[in-house]
């Protein structure tokens, strides 16, 4: 790979992790493994971590690491779960390591690159729980890693009484337990709203705002879906909030600006005109310009002539003429159709 493109992959590796939003919760440490030693060598030390504002576990919510310090000189007596506040049950590790030492800042997650077993003590660094059982027995028919942090807990409530459950399960040997903590990502992909771009309409005119984002949405006006279609009849703005499970809300607007119709007014002066006089009549328009007006004129009910002029302000001097043979009257000038850049009026 570019050293550039590693560099860049690096940084974006880097962002992520300082955007996350990690909580730890500290469990009782400080406890005799089994609880009776050093006179009882064979039980289960169970240490309680209580956790709280956490909520749902998945979608944003996951579970980052356990990690534990325990000291014990034969680690391959012991047995090693967490247990969720609802009863699930997760193996950490199980009578591995034979007659090696201690678990010292052994981290488990489910994203490390290897698996407990693989690993030697004190285990000093990240690794994925055994995995085996979702029980508090020791078959190692499973496949490793058949149940992980996500597939146990994901869908249970996280806020509660965790408990480290260490079964020292043979005789000779004591240790204890000298830390151990449970860290939540709160951080995920949370929703960023959108409701589209502003929109301008014509009065009663239909139109559909799309929104993106979700997860779920929900229109200031009711509506439940991406799509909300509005007829407003006075400029309205509209509010999506988009909820993404697990992963919190957000907001945003859209502004339905509903034009004036345009129209436009005719300011002729009060006279007679012969065949082939000519008349200048202002117009005088409301809206938006450009407009294109098709206007018709009349002398004596009788069409005389049809125009479809383009006009760019909001007045304008319009020339009509009695055409040769007409006969002596007024000039009536009369819209037929009229746009301007927002709205039409036939």
């Amino acid at each position: 790979m570019d050293n550039k493109y590693l560099f860049f992959a690096l940084f974006l590796l880097s962002l992520g992790r300082l955007n996350a939003q990690l909580i730890t919760f500290n469990g009782t440490g400080n406890l005799p493994i089994p609880p009776g030693a050093p006179v009882q060598t064979l039980g289960v030390t169970q240490s309680p971590c209580s956790v709280s504002g956490i909520g749902l576990i998945g979608g944003c919510v996951t579970i980052e690491n356990v990690t534990i310090d325990l000291v014990h000189p034969w680690v391959g007596d012991i047995a090693i779960h967490l247990i969720g506040p609802g009863g699930q049950i997760l193996e950490l590790s199980s009578s591995n390591g034979g007659a090696g030492d201690n678990y010292t800042n052994t981290v488990f997650s489910d994203d490390a690159g290897a698996f407990i077993t693989t690993g030697a003590p004190p285990y000093s660094g990240n690794f994925r729980p055994e995995g085996r059982n979702a029980s508090l027995g020791y078959s190692n028919v499973p496949p490793l890693g058949t149940f992980t942090f996500a597939s146990t807990y994901n869908g249970t409530i996280a806020d509660g009484n965790w408990t480290l459950n260490i079964n020292d399960f043979f005789t000779g040997d004591v240790g204890e337990l000298l830390s151990w903590s449970i860290t939540f990502n709160l951080s995920g992909a949370p929703p960023v709203a959108n409701a589209g771009f502003d929109i301008a309409v014509c009065n009663s005119q239909t139109v559909t705002l799309v929104a993106s984002g979700g997860g779920t949405y929900l229109w200031s006006n009711g509506a439940t879906t991406a799509s909300n279609t509005v007829t407003p009849l006075i400029t309205t703005t509209y509010t999506v909030t988009v909820t993404s499970a697990g992963c919190g809300t957000d907001t945003d607007e859209a502004m339905v600006i509903v034009e004036p119709v345009p129209t436009v007014t005719f300011l002729a002066p009060i006279a007679d005109v012969c065949s082939g006089d000519c008349l200048v009549i202002n117009a005088i328009f409301t809206g938006t310009a450009p407009y294109t007006l098709e206007y018709k004129v009349t002398s004596s009910n009788n069409v005389v002539q049809t125009f479809t002029q383009v006009f760019s302000s909001n007045s304008a001097a319009i020339t009509v003429c009695a055409p040769p043979g007409s006969p002596v009257g007024g000039l009536v000038v009369q819209a037929t159709y009229l746009t301007d850049t927002n709205c039409t009026c036939p």
